[in-house]
């Protein structure tokens, strides 16, 4: 199995972007600030680009197994929306806090190895898939994801993520919009379901949006913002509220969450605060005692999903897909890179004008549109809000149950 893909150092500028690249980077940067609309139909020059595919972004949900299935061994609707709780916010340091947002190459600190910056991924052509499962010996047994690319303009990424020993599982579709705004805006568009199927309980959550702060001059660094749900099937939801640094007081990355009943919201069962990443957050009970720490920088327990070789990955999975522009980017052969992203694009065009002409469509393996998603819309309308499908090209199910242990990796 191969690990996932880490980007070697990038040059020996301060802020990593190659000095015969510095006029080319503050032009994209100025043509971001004039474009309106999204982002993603930018194309970006090839030394902000990371070496991972966005559909690779889904493996986040799960990089602390023990955390995923946590939810399904807790006794109690209280512990388990709890559990719920935790394991969100902890997965917000993966989605949104790993060092390939957009932007250049920033140096590590003082006497330390130079990090990659914020890097914005590559954008996965239609049909691409992720695939892998994460093993572990404490307990945890075998979790499998897929991952497909049901878009690509507008780009949306179905995922689902199942462990059958413990008996749950995670569907969700989403769109990534990036829009500039007086600084570069990501919105993640679309719907998360966890099911304890043990349980019969469901929870349904929405993702916050995030601003890249700093991007000029750098480091950047993400902010999250506004207020994001969960919402159980067991008549529990838990209100997250984001805030940032301000120009006084406050830290970055901060959150405050809530966990209450539906039917008695001014209610609260538990406390959650800190920040999502960099820090801690600590848990309070409902008279305000503290019950446990979360360290959000602790690394020790993540765990990389493991995935087939290349070798044996089929022509549409994402490493091997972007292989030769992840080696370039790797090694910091630019060059190369971006003569196989032209290349890869050039196909892509041609195949779907080739579909055009025939009358034919690209087949989905493993998700398609609905015409709706009556529990998590009913959970959403709980809370005012609604299922979203206009900006998403659908609402996306997963098909692809009886093949999850073939494409995820082999048996047990």
């Amino acid at each position: 199995m191969s690990a996932p893909v880490q980007p070697a150092d990038e040059g020996s500028h301060p802020h990593g972007v190659p000095a015969n690249r510095m006029a080319e980077f503050l032009a994209f940067f100025k043509s971001m600030r004039n474009f309106k609309g999204d982002l993603s139909k930018v194309s970006a020059p090839i030394f902000i680009l990371g070496p991972t595919s966005l559909t690779e972004y889904a493996s986040y949900w799960c990089e602390q197994p023990s955390l995923f299935i946590a939810p399904a061994n807790q006794e109690t609707q209280d512990l388990r929306a709890l559990a719920v709780l935790k394991w969100y916010l902890c997965t917000l340091r993966g989605q949104y806090g790993r060092r390939e947002g957009i932007g250049p190459p920033v140096a590590g600190p003082p006497g330390g190895r130079k990090g990659p910056g914020r890097k914005k991924p590559l954008n996965p052509i239609l049909g691409e898939i992720f695939k892998g499962h994460w093993d572990s010996n404490n307990g945890t047994g075998k979790t499998e994801l897929v991952a497909e690319q049901v878009s690509h303009q507008p780009p949306v990424t179905a995922y689902h993520i199942s462990n059958t020993q413990h008996q749950i599982r995670l569907e969700g579709y989403h769109l990534q919009k990036t829009i500039f705004r007086g600084m570069p805006q990501i919105e993640r568009i679309g719907h998360v379901m966890l099911s304890l199927d043990k349980y019969h309980e469901s929870y349904v959550m929405t993702m916050p949006d995030m601003h890249l702060v700093g991007l000029i001059p750098p480091p950047p660094y993400p902010e999250l913002v506004g207020t994001t749900f969960i919402v159980g099937t067991n008549g529990l939801a838990a209100e997250i509220e984001f805030s940032g640094r301000g120009w006084i007081r406050g830290k970055k990355n901060s959150f405050r969450a809530k966990l209450f009943r539906q039917r008695k919201p001014k209610e609260v069962l538990y406390r959650v605060e800190g920040q999502w990443q960099g820090g801690a957050f600590n848990v309070f009970d409902a008279s305000g005692s503290k019950l446990e720490e979360f360290k959000t920088a602790d690394q020790d327990e993540i765990i990389p999903i493991s995935v087939l070789p290349i070798s044996e990955q089929s022509p549409v999975e994402s490493r091997r897909v972007w292989q030769h522009v992840a080696d370039g980017i790797i090694k910091g052969d630019l060059t190369t890179a971006g003569k196989e992203k032209q290349r890869l694009e050039e196909e892509q065009r041609a195949l779907r004008v080739k579909e055009n002409t025939s009358g034919e469509k690209w087949e989905l393996s493993y998700f398609r549109t609905a015409d709706d998603w009556k529990e998590a819309g009913g959970l959403l309308k709980s809370v005012g809000l609604k299922m979203v499908s206009d900006e998403t090209q659908g609402i996306w199910r997963w098909i692809g149950d009886g093949e999850l242990e073939r494409v995820a990796g082999g048996g047990e």
